[in-house]
């Protein structure tokens, strides 16, 4: 956004360099630094967001420490222009390394959002409540252009034609037999009479036809076509069962054709199973939101407390979708704990209190194992998860290191539907700040 949002902190008097562009060029630079710092190691985006949200972050967060040093890097006499620890400006170089890096990863604009639409409706920033509207929307708008497309369902499938060279065959070789000369003279000439004269041998009997023609020309005839006709079908016969043809072996070419036709075929199905994979997801959750049954619990939701079935509704939508869920997602899981007897009715709770029965609650259990994958023991500013999911942790029981380590008022409340997005919203950002999806967006593409 081109220094947009370091701009906007100071035409609201939140920063004051006295005018000095040069100051400010510092603070840029500052911000660039710690994008860049994103890019690397998107799973700081998290962290990051829960301070730039809050001006009442701590000094001594390690955050606000980190940017501190990235500060002094640029702009070593910074100290000098600032009587107190610069929050402000703090705040407004980590929010504008957080719009510069989400350009550039989703991943980082998921944590952004999410956390941004938890946590900036408890805490005091109504007088930057339009810089704050107008970057959450931009990134936002980013974040949910990825989704749609990945949730999207076409409206027609194409698919390319099936390639296929035919291989070049081998002619099939022909052997062609033959009839032996020899033997089929001497079989017509035993066929024409009882002997005849050879020129080196002299009168040769024939032990054949007995009859010569001119003395018996009717039995002659018979004999002759009778005993003729056999010799030329043996002699015919003879050849062609010499006859040999060699046919071009067609295995490997039908082997060849068998592997492209399943290769089209499963990329095909993969195509329409992506295709639409959006419409079977939301097939599958209207039918989760009909039927109010738990997987994680292994029991319906109206059997369980509100408080807990909401966050329950939570972790289990959030196994159910991927990374990248349009902002609809949320509205949809709300409307889901509305359907349960009461839940309009059932009022506020302190955050604190939630996070505490999030702790101890047995039908909860499987809640704490995701946030204690997800979330990082507590150190410094980070989400609720991280309290949720380290039990042991102390934070969740002073109201003073529960504000110090999620940024939460303690007196900040939440109704059930509230509460599921919070740590919806939540689940999703921490994550954003590990996943290995791609970082930046797909093209789309066209049915």
């Amino acid at each position: 956004m081109d220094n947009a949002t370091l701009q906007g902190f100071l035409n609201k008097g939140l920063i004051d360099v006295g005018g000095d562009d040069t100051k400010l060029q510092k603070i840029s630079q500052t911000a660039k630094d710690l994008a860049a710092t994103l890019r690397k190691n998107p799973s700081k985006a998290l962290n990051y967001s829960l301070v730039a949200f809050d001006p009442d972050a701590p000094e001594d967060d390690p955050v606000v420490q980190e940017a501190l040093e990235a500060l002094q890097k640029r702009w070593a006499t910074y100290r000098n222009t600032f009587a107190a620890t610069p929050i402000a400006v703090i705040r407004a170089i980590l929010l504008d390394a957080l719009v510069d890096a989400a350009e550039e990863d989703d991943r980082v604009g998921v944590c952004f959002v999410a956390s941004a639409r938890n946590a900036l409706p408890l805490l005091p920033v109504d007088n930057e409540r339009d810089i704050w509207i107008g970057v959450v929307e931009y990134v936002e708008r980013r974040v949910d252009a990825r989704a749609e497309e990945e949730w999207a369902t076409p409206e027609t499938i194409s698919t390319p034609p099936m390639s296929y060279e035919i291989p070049a065959l081998a002619r099939p070789e022909v052997t062609i037999g033959k009839a032996s000369k020899a033997e089929l003279q001497t079989s017509m000439l035993a066929a024409t009479a009882p002997s005849y004269h050879h020129p080196q041998q002299g009168a040769v009997a024939t032990s054949g036809n007995q009859y010569y023609a001119h003395n018996n020309p009717q039995q002659w005839a018979y004999e002759f076509g009778t005993k003729s006709g056999a010799a030329i079908a043996a002699a015919i016969n003879d050849a062609l069962g010499e006859i040999k043809i060699s046919q071009p072996n067609l295995a490997d070419p039908f082997n060849k054709l068998a592997q492209v036709v399943g290769t089209y075929v499963n990329n095909t199905l993969k195509s329409v199973s992506a295709a639409t994979a959006g419409l079977q997801r939301r097939t599958n959750l209207l039918w989760w939101r009909e039927a109010l049954y738990s997987p994680s619990a292994g029991k319906s939701y109206r059997e369980l407390p509100h408080s807990v079935a909401a966050a329950l509704m939570a972790l289990d939508l959030f196994k159910t979708v991927p990374l990248f869920s349009p902002a609809s997602v949320s509205a949809f899981l709300g409307e889901t704990v509305l359907h349960l007897n009461g839940a309009t009715n059932c009022g506020k709770r302190l955050v604190q209190d939630l996070v505490v029965e999030a702790q101890r609650h047995n039908e909860l259990a499987s809640l704490r194992a995701a946030a204690t994958e997800l979330a990082p023991l507590p150190i410094g500013r980070g989400p609720l998860l991280g309290l949720i999911g380290h039990t042991t942790h102390i934070g969740a029981l002073s109201a003073e290191d529960f504000q110090r380590l999620t940024g939460v008022p303690a007196d900040a409340e939440l109704d059930p539907i509230a509460w599921a997005g919070w740590l919806f919203r939540e689940l999703q950002a921490s994550k954003a700040a590990t996943d290995a999806s791609p970082a930046k967006r797909r093209s789309a593409k066209k049915g």
